[in-house]
């Protein structure tokens, strides 16, 4: 296509012919003749816009704008001419969109709303594309912004000094470029056969995870995809139920879900579901039907996966004759989609409805857990409900468990007579005893002295009353015989208390309190304990229960004790009475004490006093009950009010 037959292609309304008269300029320069207006016509179409200029800045002079081309409807006779709102535009937005590769304003034209969008184009020179775009266009702003920016980089071809420059100078970097334009190999609408397409596609790719919304990103990514790949359309849609459910359209920023064409658009790509590969419509029927609807005769198809996990999306281009993307080009597009679907799929579980998150995770997960992985924990999980199921139904026998110590009715505290100091001590706890067998002596040195004293002491008072009746003196005498009698009550409280000198055991039994090497030598006072000695018969079991298990006991409990002494050895017993009054034990809370009897003899070695475990029979109970008793039992009183 020349030059001369290139305005009236730009200026027709048909999107093939709009698309071949772009792919035209590219390969022209931006210095010949005509070349701006007729990129200006073609961005008149190409963005539905009612005028658009091409001007170039130039600081410091006047004016500041110099126009280069236009366009506009019939019935402006100069569209290149820059008037003053334009003027005024490029003024304004001119900054920013050197910054960012664009800028949009609202505008009032001729009394009616309209919108003015700035893009920087990325030749040399600071020109920019002004477009005035009608306020009808209001909800496809974004779509059309993102037209401009794709034909930004036109022309595609440096003109040959401009070439022979950039062979000699050193590369530009890529600041020098508009921020948001495309690279010349993203927009390009083919590629070379011998260049790999994938670092335009990487390119691509950047830009759609730059969106932070799910339809936003599938409709740049189509946008880029025909761009790229030189297609009328690229449809998008995703697997949903093994269905694809269409999702965008390159160049449409919404459509008709139920409308006839998006019915056949999701045949062709459920068909590109049952191929490893790319479908093409003369070889897939699926896809005859679509290619004959769109009037396109190149159609083809192909899903989209990461790795061999099933597919989660499909990607249809039609394209006019002999224009469909080869293999090698399909396949770096298969590439570059397994790298965005993990972003793509986790923005659209985002903007889902929480209830259907909520039910997709836990589809997810049960899949994951009834899946063949995960044995050992599902074999763990069987178990524990085989368990549950067994602890609901089943019984088992209860037991109380409980501290106990043998005691026994037949004991005897040997105190002191009065207050001394062992003289001799003979017997040490445990030791077996004979009744009168001395077990001490108190040192009798100062009582014997005691006993002296008062003895003489009675003996010279009564001499005194003798003498006092001979000599017929009558009221000494009754003094001199009350002394005497006095003196004689002392020797006898002396002689009582030597007589308490030894302590000797009252019957045949056994120490159970008291240590030779304690008291040997040590001082101790009237009452002072010694030794207790008991009788080994009678024996008895003392059991301390806790207060929260004494309701479950019943009358004339049975149960076991085991000594620590013999732990092999289980003994028999039963409950005969409880001493009603609790009794606090620290930390461990409050405690009753019950009697119990042995249901055998004692053994020749047991002692009172011996302590071991006791466990009290309650009965049968439920298995889940007795597992969980003490945890609800303490959850109901915190949780109490």
């Amino acid at each position: 296509m020349g030059a001369a037959d290139a305005p009236q292609a730009l200026g027709a309304p048909d999107a093939l012919s709009l698309v071949r008269a772009l792919q035209a300029l590219r390969r022209r320069s931006s210095v010949d003749p005509g070349f701006w207006s007729e990129y200006a016509a073609g961005l008149l179409h190409l963005c539905r816009a009612r005028r658009v200029w091409v001007a170039e800045q130039h600081p410091g002079l006047d004016p500041e704008w110099r126009s280069l081309g236009g366009a506009g409807d019939a019935t402006d006779p100069s569209p290149h001419l820059l008037d003053s709102a334009a003027y005024a535009s490029l003024q304004a937005l001119a900054a920013r969109a050197a910054d960012k590769g664009f800028a949009l304003m609202p505008v009032t034209v001729e009394g009616a709303g309209q919108f003015h969008l700035a893009v920087r184009q990325a030749c040399e020179g600071a020109v920019f594309a002004l477009i005035e775009i009608p306020q009808r266009e209001r909800a496809s702003l974004n779509e059309l912004i993102l037209r401009a920016q794709l034909v930004a980089d036109l022309p595609a071809v440096q003109p040959p000094e401009a070439a022979a420059a950039a062979a000699v100078a050193p590369p530009e970097t890529p600041a020098a470029a508009a921020p948001t334009a495309y690279p010349v190999s993203v927009v390009a609408p083919s590629l070379p056969a011998a260049s790999s397409a994938m670092p335009a596609l990487l390119a691509l790719a950047a830009q759609v995870q730059r969106e932070s919304r799910s339809g936003a990103a599938a409709l740049v990514l189509v946008n880029g995809l025909a761009a790229l790949c030189g297609a009328a359309h690229v449809a998008l849609g995703w697997v949903e139920h093994d269905r694809v459910h269409l999702a965008a359209i390159s160049h449409l920023d919404r459509f008709e879900a139920d409308t006839d064409l998006v019915a056949r658009v999701e045949a062709a790509l459920d068909e590109s579901l049952a191929h490893d590969g790319p479908v093409r419509s003369p070889e897939a029927p699926a896809l005859a039907p679509l290619a004959e609807a769109l009037r396109l005769p190149d159609v083809c198809a192909m899903a989209a996966r990461r790795g061999e996990e099933p597919a989660e999306a499909a990607v249809l281009f039609a394209c006019a004759e002999g224009r469909a993307p080869g293999d090698a080009v399909l396949q770096d597009v298969q590439a570059m989609l397994s790298l965005l679907l993990p972003r793509l799929a986790e923005m659209r579980l985002r903007e889902r409805w929480w209830g259907l998150r909520l039910r997709d995770g836990a589809s997810a997960w049960l899949a994951g857990w009834l899946g063949p992985r995960h044995v050992w924990p599902k074999v763990a999980a069987v178990a524990v409900g085989l368990f549950a199921l067994y602890a609901a139904f089943a019984s088992w026998d209860y037991r109380v468990h409980g501290t106990g110590q043998l005691a026994t009715d037949s004991t005897r505290v040997m105190a002191a007579g009065y207050d001394g100091r062992v003289d001799t001590a003979e017997a040490s706890a445990g030791d077996r005893v004979q009744a009168g067998q001395l077990l001490a002596t108190l040192d009798t040195r100062e009582l014997r002295q005691q006993e002296n004293d008062a003895a003489a002491e009675a003996g010279r008072f009564g001499a005194e009353a003798d003498k006092a009746r001979a000599a017929g003196a009558w009221a000494e005498m009754e003094v001199a015989t009350a002394r005497q009698r006095q003196a004689q009550a002392r020797l006898a409280r002396v002689r009582e208390a030597l007589s308490q000198a030894e302590v000797r055991a009252p019957f045949d039994g056994v120490v159970v309190e008291g240590e030779r090497k304690d008291l040997l030598g040590a001082p101790v006072k009237k009452g002072d304990k010694l030794f207790r000695v008991a009788r080994v018969e009678g024996l008895y079991v003392v059991a301390t229960v806790p207060e929260s298990d004494m309701p479950l006991l019943p009358a004339q409990a049975k149960g076991e004790f085991v000594l620590v002494s013999d732990p092999d050895r289980r003994i028999p017993l039963k409950v005969t009475s409880v001493i009603p009054v609790a009794q606090t034990r620290g930390q461990e809370g409050n405690h009753f004490l019950l009697r119990a009897e042995m249901q055998q003899p004692a053994a020749d070695w047991w002692r009172p006093g011996m302590s071991g475990a006791v466990r009290i029979d309650a009965g049968e109970r439920n298995v889940a009950w007795i597992l969980t008793h003490r945890l609800v039992d303490k959850l109901r009183l915190w949780l109490w009010w």
